[in-house]
């Protein structure tokens, strides 16, 4: 039987990151001190007690015996295994959990994708659990799949003691795809980042449904819907930054605060962290910094959480024609010879289609943009 404890604590840093906690909200809640669940998930610590992994499935919201895994535990396929637990504060989205509601009975496989820190897994773990009555046979819950292979994702959802789990590669993808053919089960793959990765795991006459997050399309999916998760609306956006502030800062103070995060929600959970953890500073102290675009992204930084990071990971893997679009939005962007570029950063969401082909970034994007351009 393969050795599942690095899987576990590979995990940790996705469940935590989904649930929208820093390190140290993980550790008031868990009991863990910060200083253990960093070395967890820098892989300085490779035997964590079980008592201590015991302790943070706990505080992540996983159940019984998954609470001490941090990963699908495999062993069945019924019930939610490995989901994280939902986003604190969660907020508005009415419109896009109605659409997977009504896609995840359509299809067998969607995608969801958006900018860095527009809540893509916060959303597919609210879906996943409003739904998890759909699917008798089970959810479960992998990521972030990063590079994973076909076969090794295969590997994690299947039962160990299926004896093609233990076979070859084409073993275990084809005992996934008769998983998905017979089976009511709901898989929600976080990160995505290449078809092929996911390709060859998904049968067109599948019961089951694959929910995909992911920083880039994949549009060789033969059997897939795609939606864009934008930035939350203004006033979304300034109800969860208040929920998340506690009523810790004035009503204009949040109301600005939110605008210069512009309704991002990893921005939105950075700004509060900042506050609640920092309460010698004042609002209006982050209040002038986000009002700079030079400083905005310094401003937004939190532990490990990271909007300028979070960004810079997934600018790496945009096409080379779009990551030289990004360069053009330190300035008013019209027709270019960069056009391809920009339709590629459409229809990710970094920017949005105007009139006469003009494209406006996102301001946390145009801020990025002088980053990459070292302006």
């Amino acid at each position: 039987m393969r050795d599942t404890t690095q899987e576990q604590l590979h995990r940790l840093r996705s469940l935590r990151t989904a649930a929208g906690l820093t390190i140290e909200e993980l550790a008031v809640r868990s009991g863990v001190s910060a200083r253990t669940i960093g070395g967890i998930e820098r892989h300085r610590i490779r035997r964590p007690h079980q008592g201590t992994l015991r302790a943070l499935g706990t505080a992540l919201g996983l159940d019984g015996a998954d609470a001490g895994q941090l990963r699908p535990t495999g062993g069945q396929v019924a019930g939610v295994t490995g989901l994280p637990g939902v986003t604190a504060h969660f907020t508005g989205r009415r419109d896009d959990l109605a659409w997977l509601a009504r896609q995840l009975g359509r299809r067998p496989a969607v995608q969801l994708i958006g900018l860095p820190g527009a809540g893509k897994t916060a959303l597919g773990v609210q879906a996943a659990t409003d739904l998890a009555e759909r699917f008798p046979d089970g959810v479960r819950f992998l990521g972030p799949i990063a590079d994973t292979t076909a076969a090794t994702i295969a590997r994690r959802v299947l039962s160990p003691s299926d004896v093609a789990a233990h076979g070859s590669d084409a073993a275990a993808i084809g005992a996934y795809r008769d998983l998905l053919r017979d089976r009511r089960i709901l898989v929600l793959l976080d990160d995505v980042r290449d078809d092929r990765q996911i390709g060859p795991l998904l049968p067109a006459d599948a019961l089951g449904v694959t929910l995909i997050t992911g920083r880039h399309p994949l549009t060789d999916l033969p059997v897939t819907d795609r939606r864009l998760v934008p930035p939350l609306p203004a006033a979304d956006a300034r109800t969860a930054l208040a929920a998340m502030m506690g009523g810790t800062a004035p009503t204009s103070a949040v109301a600005t605060l939110a605008a210069g995060c512009g309704g991002l929600p990893l921005a939105l959970r950075v700004t509060a962290n900042r506050l609640l953890t920092r309460p010698q500073w004042s609002a209006q102290w982050l209040i002038d910094r986000l009002a700079r675009p030079e400083r905005i992204l310094d401003a937004l930084v939190a532990g490990d959480l990271s909007v300028r990071d979070a960004f810079e990971r997934t600018y790496a893997g945009l096409p080379e024609r779009a990551r030289r679009a990004v360069l053009l939005l330190t300035r008013p962007v019209g027709p270019a010879p960069a056009e391809a570029g920009l339709l590629d950063l459409a229809e990710r969401g970094w920017v949005t289609a105007g009139r006469g082909h003009r494209y406006e970034p996102h301001p946390l994007v145009r801020a990025f943009a002088r980053v990459a351009a070292g302006t």
